[in-house]
C-alpha cells in the first residue's frame, strides 16, 4: 500500500509517495498551468485539477509500479494560502479563475474604513492575520462589483486544496490551516466569524466546512484517478496550508520547532502549543495559524526574500544572480566586506502598500562597489530575519535552537553559509527533497495508521 502527497505550488504541481512501511519514492513535477489575460495571470481550478489527475495518474503507473508498492490507501493535498481562492456554483463548477497571488491590484474594492477594521489589533485578536489585498475580502469585493451575474450564482469561494478535494471525493471540506487566512473564521473557534461576516456583508454559507489535518474527508472516487488502483477504504484526508505540510515533515523526521523555508518568498514558522495573537505579534504583521496537530500553533512571518534578492541583482549588478550569491559569500577568496559599506541603509519597505517598492537603499558612500552594496543590504536582511525569529520563538515558548532551512535558496550552498556567518550559528539543511509533498503523503500515512484499529 502506498499514500500520495499532493502540492501545488506556485510555479510546479508535485506528488510524492510514501510507502505503508514509511519509504518515500520519487517526486514528480510538472509546470502549474497559468493563464493569462493581458497583464494578468491566473490559476483556474479546472486546468489545475487536470493536471494533478493526470500527474498522479502517470506516478502511479511509473514510480509507484516500480516499487511494486501495491495499491492507493489515501491522499493528502497541499497548496498554496488560502488568499488564492475562486467562486463556484452549486454543482461545484468554477465560476472564475483565481488571479495569482503574486500579482498587485490596481487598486481597491473595499472601503478605507473596512480594511482598517480588518487590519485593527482587535481584529488580529480574533483571525491571527492582518489584511493584505491578496486575502478573500478584498477578492470578494472585487469579484462581486465586477462580475455581478456570476457573483449571483455562487456557492462557495473555495480554496484550490478544497476544489482538489472536492473534484477526488464529491465532498467540500476546507482546513484548518488555511480558512483563518480569510479574516472570516476565529482563529480560537474555528467557527465563521458573525462581525466579520456582517461587515463585508456575507453569509456564513459562502464557506465549505471546516476540518484539520488528517481527518477523513471521504472515500476516493474510483472515476477521479482513472487506472489508479484503490485499497478498499482508500480515502481524502485533510491537509493544509503547504508551509504547514512543510512544517510538519521537516519537525517529524527532523525534530525541528523552527523551519526557514525560502524560494520566490521566505517564510519563517516557528511551532508552538498556546500562541495568542496580540499587539506585538500584529506590529510584527505574523500570522498566527494552526498546525497539524489538535493544540498546536505555527507562528509564521514572510518577506519576498528571493524576488528582493533578484531585484538586488537587477539593480546593482546587472542581473547576475551568481555575481550576487560570490559577493554575500563569507568563503569567498575575496570579501567583498573589506570596501566602504559603512553607512549604507537597507530597509524593507510596509509591502501592504500598494505603492511600495519592495525596499530602499541609503548612505550608500561615495566609490562602494556593487558587491559591497548588495552585502550591505543582505547583511541587514539577515540580521532582521534573524531577529525575528528571536521574537517569534519566545511567544511560542520554544527555545530559539537549532533553525532547519528548505526550499530552493537554500540548496545554494553561499546562502547557507551566509545565513550561519551573520546569525553566528549553525545552520541544518533539510534533507527532504519536496517537503511539502511529502509531508502530505506522510500526513495522509499517518491519518491510515490512527484508523487502523477501527479496521480491525
Amino acid at each position: 500500500m502506498w499514500f500520495l502527497g499532493i502540492d501545488v505550488g506556485t510555479t510546479h504541481l508535485k506528488v510524492v509517495g510514501v510507502t505503508a512501511e514509511g519509504s518515500v519514492l520519487e517526486p514528480a513535477r510538472v509546470r502549474t498551468p497559468v493563464r493569462t489575460e493581458g497583464a494578468e495571470s491566473y490559476h483556474d481550478g479546472e486546468a489545475i485539477w487536470a493536471a494533478v489527475r493526470d500527474l498522479a495518474t502517470e506516478y502511479a503507473a511509473g514510480p509507484v509500479a516500480d516499487a511494486e508498492a501495491g495499491a492507493l490507501g489515501g491522499v493528502a493535498i497541499a497548496t498554496f494560502g488560502q488568499e488564492e481562492s475562486f467562486p463556484v456554483d452549486e454543482r461545484g463548477d468554477p465560476l472564475s479563475g483565481s488571479r495569482v497571488w503574486w500579482e498587485s491590484w490596481a487598486d481597491r474594492e473595499l472601503d478605507a474604513g473596512t480594511i482598517a477594521w480588518l487590519d485593527s489589533v482587535e481584529h488580529y485578536r480574533v483571525s491571527g492575520m492582518r489584511f493584505r489585498d491578496n486575502q478573500s475580502p478584498e477578492r470578494i469585493a472585487q469579484f462581486r462589483a465586477r462580475h455581478p451575474e456570476s457573483w449571483s450564482r455562487t456557492a462557495h469561494w473555495v480554496d484550490f486544496g478544497s476544489y482538489l478535494g472536492f473534484r477526488l471525493t464529491g465532498r467540500w471540506v476546507a482546513s484548518s490551516t488555511q480558512v483563518t487566512h480569510s479574516q472570516v473564521f476565529d482563529l480560537e473557534s474555528l467557527a465563521p466569524h458573525a462581525p466579520s461576516l456582517a461587515k463585508l456583508d456575507l453569509d456564513a454559507s459562502l464557506f465549505v466546512p471546516v476540518g484539520r489535518p488528517g481527518e477523513r474527508v471521504g472515500a476516493i472516487l474510483p472515476s477521479a484517478l482513472p487506472g489508479v488502483t484503490l485499497a478498499p477504504d482508500a480515502a481524502l484526508h485533510v491537509g493544509g496550508h503547504d508551509q504547514v505540510m512543510a512544517a510538519f515533515a521537516t519537525a517529524e523526521g527532523e525534530g525541528s520547532a523552527i523551519i526557514d523555508s525560502i524560494g520566490t518568498a521566505e517564510y519563517v514558522m516557528v511551532t508552538g502549543r498556546a500562541v495568542t495573537p496580540d499587539a506585538g505579534l500584529h506590529a510584527m504583521c505574523a500570522d498566527v495559524e494552526h498546525g497539524w496537530s489538535g493544540d498546536g500553533y505555527v507562528l509564521g512571518w514572510g518577506l519576498p526574500t528571493g524576488k528582493i534578492l533578484q531585484l538586488l541583482a537587477e539593480t546593482y549588478l546587472q542581473g547576475d544572480f551568481e555575481r550576487l550569491l560570490a559577493a554575500i559569500d563569507p568563503s569567498a577568496a575575496e570579501s567583498p566586506a573589506a570596501g566602504p559599506s559603512d553607512g549604507i541603509m537597507f530597509e524593507v519597505n510596509d509591502l501592504r502598500d500598494l505603492d511600495d517598492a519592495l525596499f530602499s537603499v541609503a548612505g550608500v558612500p561615495e566609490g562602494a562597489r556593487p558587491e559591497h552594496i548588495v552585502r550591505a543590504c543582505v547583511d541587514q536582511l539577515s540580521s532582521r530575519i534573524r531577529a525575528t525569529v528571536g521574537v517569534l520563538a519566545e511567544h511560542a515558548g520554544v527555545s530559539p535552537g537549532p533553525v532547519h532551512l528548505t526550499g530552493s535558496l537554500f540548496q545554494r550552498p553561499e546562502m547557507v553559509r551566509h545565513r550561519e556567518h551573520t546569525w553566528g550559528s549553525e545552520m541544518r539543511v533539510s534533507t527532504l527533497g519536496e517537503a511539502v509533498a511529502t509531508g502530505a503523503a506522510q500526513s495522509a500515512r499517518a491519518a491510515y495508521r490512527r484508523m487502523e484499529p477501527s479496521r480491525a
